[in-house]
């Protein structure tokens, strides 16, 4: 349950970043500064309520028509787009250029642009609709399902990280289609899919428009409102061997958020775990791991996994991740696995407490336990964190290492490893911040563990009077 810090590069930007405009702050003072005029004194009470009920509600549309009007013109003019351009929708997502690039899409009639300022380095994208020629969904490190790839201009635009991947996916494709050569396209793909094959690398723009209307298929099927999409007569229907094999492949490659570590399901809703010791010492501590919390529990080590981190624990999970600000927290059962003994994967959403981007990043963690002799207890977590500057460089791996203390006793401590794959100038910055972050949260995690504990007590003494 390791935490990786949402403020690992802490640097005051040399200017405000249009991504946060200054319109919301106009709004602002358009809405305090607006005035009602006082009601005579000779007028009805039912005409007074509701003369004040609809002027009202009329001066709160206007202050929100003109707050929305002042914010897209605000983006038409940093991305200089002709007067016309009206501002449709805004989503935080990362562009990827040589690094990750944490931002803002902001979709136009029609124009899809992008912006990014972090400490002082701008990235700009403009992309015109008819110069589209595919749009397809995408993942991040070909494991998350939160990208967004379009081919444009002979180029690749690849943006990841979204909140609402499926949401900008549509608007993107509406806009495509009716003020670029979407339909054109799908109906050009939809004459020659009984005669195309598919490569996996392929670079022919209908073969990669073909993908895309698979795995709108696929999402259609499995979405829980069954209604068709507005646009679902532009969908081809595949009948050729080969283009049925690659519907089957790209549908086998289609997984949920939770990672590759959970390939099968439990065949039952019984308990998907089994508390069994294995005959082998628990292994040493790496150097490279720093603790960053400790205590003793008056319970056993099995106690402590069944109140803490068991299929049965995941309200007081919930509690402690809204503890730190965390929602959307989700928890799968536990799994057994022939590598890790057990795993499952956790998701959910992050606050950020950096001054740009988005508000929230998309936290994926996997945890692992084992059971060593004298019921030695290590739970593993390794935790990747989008949407934070230099988030696709590390991850923050932790390790909980409970260990028997008497019969009726068990301490535990937790470790904490911050993982690099690619160097950056920030890795130590972004190591302490990580770690005091970390700090902060398993102190939270204690202090609840101990409450819980000590209500725990409180009812069985109770009980027993």
């Amino acid at each position: 349950m390791a935490v990786a810090s949402s403020s690992s590069v802490d640097v005051e930007p040399a200017s405000a970043s249009p991504s946060k405009p200054a319109s919301d702050a106009a709004a602002q003072r358009a809405s305090s500064s607006a005035a009602v005029s006082p009601l005579s004194a000779d007028a009805s009470p039912d005409h007074c309520d509701s003369s004040s009920n609809s002027s009202a509600a009329s001066q709160r549309d206007a202050e929100i028509q003109s707050a929305a009007a002042l914010r897209s013109e605000e983006y038409r003019q940093l991305f200089r787009l002709p007067p016309e351009e009206v501002l449709v929708e805004d989503f935080n997502c990362a562009c990827q250029e040589n690094i990750l690039v944490q931002g803002h899409m902001y979709l136009f009639v029609h124009y899809i642009c992008f912006y990014s300022n972090i400490f002082g380095f701008e990235t700009k994208k403009i992309i015109h609709f008819r110069d589209i020629t595919s749009v397809k969904r995408a993942k991040t490190a070909g494991i998350f399902p939160n990208a967004i790839e379009i081919f444009a201009g002979g180029k690749k635009h690849f943006f990841a990280s979204f909140l609402s991947r499926d949401e900008a996916f549509k608007l993107i494709v509406d806009g495509w289609v009716q003020h670029g050569n979407g339909a054109k396209a799908i109906m050009e793909n939809q004459d020659s899919a009984s005669e195309s094959s598919f490569r996996d690398n392929g670079v022919e723009p209908e073969k990669v428009k073909i993908s895309e209307i698979v795995d709108d298929i696929d999402t259609t099927n499995r979405r829980e409102d069954t209604s068709a999409p507005e646009d679902s007569n532009l969908l081809p229907t595949i009948e050729d061997d080969n283009a049925s094999t690659a519907v089957r492949e790209f549908q086998d490659s289609v997984e949920p958020l939770a990672g590759p570590v959970l390939t099968s399901e439990p065949s039952s809703p019984a308990k998907s775990w089994a508390w069994k010791l294995e005959d082998s010492d628990a292994p040493e501590i790496p150097e490279c791991y720093t603790k960053v919390a400790e205590t003793t529990f008056q319970i056993t080590v099995e106690k402590f996994f069944s109140l803490f981190f068991s299929d049965d624990a995941v309200e007081f999970m919930d509690s402690f991740h809204k503890k730190c600000g965390d929602k959307e927290f989700k928890c799968p059962s536990w799994l057994p696995h022939d590598q890790f003994g057990h795993a499952r994967n956790v998701s959910f959403q992050h606050p950020i407490k950096i001054y740009l981007g988005a508000k929230f990043g998309s936290c994926q963690e996997t945890q692992k336990f084992r059971v060593y002799k004298n019921s030695h207890l290590v739970i593993k977590t390794s935790q990747e964190i989008a949407d934070v500057p230099y988030g696709d460089h590390f991850r923050v791996e932790g390790l909980w290492d409970v260990r028997r203390d008497g019969n009726e006793c068990c301490v535990l401590s937790v470790y904490i490893n911050v993982a690099f794959s690619k160097k950056t100038m920030f890795r130590g910055q972004i190591v302490r911040s990580t770690l005091e972050e970390c700090r902060e949260a398993y102190a939270i995690w204690v202090d609840m563990a101990h409450e819980l504990l000590r209500k725990r007590s409180l009812e069985q003494k109770k009980g027993l009077m």
